[in-house]
């Protein structure tokens, strides 16, 4: 299992950060593209870099930033010191999930959703197994039908198919 500074490293070498403006543009878009919903506050569960929080927080949402890896919270402190990290997952209007739930077990996500409602959900993981997802801690690959299943499981509707950040990109609201 990879290290959490070995991963930022890597996130970093592929252009995953505050350094790269296309990575930064994505966000942008991706933050821009939830605008017509009833949405002020805003968790980044599992922020990584904290790029995308960085986007949501300049388009004018209250942001919160969750990451367990030291090595991640330490770059964003560097990068983006404005944002708030915060050391448990807390309800929000929106949660971002991009690319986290294929790092987590059923049981953890159950937990999650147990202690948390977030009104939206903007959801995004690879339904694509590979060589070096145990490398990666790619635990729980599932499908995008299974997903929305899983979603509708814990009380969501997919209502939106997204265009960012990635073709797997879908937006839950709470029923």
């Amino acid at each position: 299992m990879i290290k959490d500074d070995e991963f930022l490293a890597k996130e970093l070498g592929w252009g995953i950060g505050f350094h790269n403006p296309d990575f930064v543009n994505l966000a942008d878009v991706t933050a821009h593209q939830v605008k017509d919903y009833p949405i002020k506050s805003v968790m980044d569960y599992g922020a990584g870099t904290g790029v995308y929080t960085a986007a949501f927080h300049n388009a004018g949402y209250n942001t919160s930033a969750y990451e367990i890896w030291q090595a991640h919270t330490d770059y964003i402190k560097e990068y983006a010191p404005h944002l708030k990290i915060i050391s448990k997952p807390i309800t929000t209007d929106l949660m971002l999930f991009i690319e986290v739930s294929e790092h987590m077990t059923d049981k953890e996500l159950n937990k999650l959703f147990k202690a948390i409602k977030p009104t939206y959900i903007l959801h995004s993981s690879t339904s694509e197994v590979t060589d070096w997802d145990g490398d990666w801690g790619h635990i729980n690959i599932k499908t995008q039908n299974k997903w929305i299943e899983f979603f509708q499981g814990k009380g969501y509707e997919m209502i939106k198919n997204l265009s960012y950040p990635t073709p797997y990109a879908k937006l839950f609201k709470l029923k």
